[in-house]
C-alpha cells in the first residue's frame, strides 16, 4: 500500500473523505449478498460514521445521492470500487492514512490481504478475511448481520492498536539497567517493545506473579533460562524453549510473595547471569544490546 497513488484512486479517496466530512444524515450502499470487500468496506465506514444508514442493493445499481457512498459498486457518480488499489476496503483504509494514522496502521495488513484476494491474486495468509464471510453465510446470517459482525472485528482491532500505542509510549519510561528492563506493579508494557529499545531481558512483578523473559537476540546465541533451573525455586515454571521463566502468569495468577524470591533478588540473579554471558560473548568479539 506504499506505492504511488494514481489519479483514479486519488479521485475515489477524495470522494471518501468528502463523504466522511458530511453531516448526518448520510448513507452507505453496497451490493446484496456481500462478499468480503463489500462487507469490510461497509463495516469500516459504519465504525467511522456510526449513525450512517446502510442499504444493500443490486450490484448493477447506480447511486446518485450525494449523501450516499456506494462501496464495492462500479456504476454511478457515488461508486467507490478501488480497482487500482485492489479493493474498495483497501482504498478506504488508504484514505485514512492522513486523516487518522492509527486507523490506517491497524487495518493496513487487512487491506493488503483484501487488495490481493479481491483482485484474484494469491494470498499466503493462513486465514483469509473472506473465510469469515463464508462462515457467517453458512450459519444463515443475512447481509446486515455479517456487516455487524465485521464491525465488531474492526472495533476490536482498533482498540487493540490503541492499546499497543499506549504500551509503546509507556515503554519509554521503563529503566533498562545492565541490559535488564525492570517492571513492577501493573504497568502495561510489552516485552517486545523493550527488546527493541535494547533490553536483553525483562523482569516483571505484578499481581499475577513474577516472570523473566529473554530476547530473541539472546536465544539466537544459545542462551536459555533453563540454565537457571538449579537457582530458581522448584515452584517456578521454565518454558521448554528457555525464553521464559515464571511463577504465575495472566493465565494462572499466583501471589508473588509465595515465589520464594524477593523481587530485588530475582533482578540481581538475572543481571548477574546476563552480565556473565555478555562478558563471555565480548571475549569472542560479539556485542549485544545497544
Amino acid at each position: 500500500m506504499s506505492r504511488e497513488v494514481n489519479q483514479s484512486s486519488r479521485q475515489e479517496i477524495e470522494k471518501v473523505k468528502n463523504w466522511l466530512n458530511l453531516e448526518d444524515p448520510i448513507t452507505i450502499a453496497t451490493h446484496q449478498f456481500v462478499d468480503a470487500d463489500a462487507a469490510f468496506s461497509a463495516a469500516l465506514l459504519r465504525v467511522l460514521r456510526p449513525r450512517a444508514g446502510l442499504i444493500f442493493t443490486r450490484a448493477d445499481s447506480e447511486i446518485t445521492d450525494e449523501r450516499c457512498l456506494a462501496v464495492d459498486l462500479s456504476d454511478g457518480p457515488r461508486a467507490v470500487k478501488g480497482l487500482d488499489e485492489g479493493s474498495a476496503f483497501g482504498l478506504i483504509v488508504l484514505a485514512m492514512k492522513d486523516i487518522d494514522a492509527p486507523v490506517y496502521s491497524a487495518l493496513r495488513r487487512w487491506a493488503f490481504q483484501l487488495n490481493k484476494t479481491d483482485s484474484g491474486k494469491t494470498c499466503n495468509d493462513s486465514v483469509m478475511l473472506g473465510e469469515f464471510v463464508n462462515s457467517w453465510r453458512s450459519l444463515k446470517f443475512d447481509d446486515g448481520q455479517i456487516v455487524a459482525k465485521i464491525e465488531e472485528l474492526i472495533k476490536g482491532k482498533l482498540k487493540h492498536e490503541k492499546r499497543i500505542l499506549q504500551q509503546k509510549e509507556a515503554a519509554q519510561f521503563i529503566d533498562i539497567d545492565d541490559g535488564v528492563a525492570i517492571i513492577s506493579g501493573e504497568k502495561r508494557v510489552k516485552a517486545s517493545h523493550l527488546f527493541k529499545m535494547g533490553a536483553l531481558a525483562v523482569v516483571r512483578q505484578s499481581s499475577c506473579g513474577q516472570v523473566v523473559i529473554i530476547s530473541n537476540k539472546l536465544q539466537r546465541k544459545g542462551i536459555s533460562l533453563r540454565e537457571l533451573k538449579e537457582i530458581l525455586p522448584s515452584s517456578w515454571f521454565i518454558h521448554h524453549s528457555g525464553f521464559m521463566a515464571c511463577f504465575g502468569s495472566v493465565k494462572a495468577p499466583k501471589n508473588y510473595q509465595d515465589s520464594g524470591l524477593e523481587f530485588d533478588d530475582l533482578t540481581t540473579i538475572v543481571k548477574t547471569w546476563i552480565t556473565s554471558h555478555i562478558e563471555n560473548l565480548t571475549k569472542q568479539g560479539i556485542k549485544l544490546g545497544k
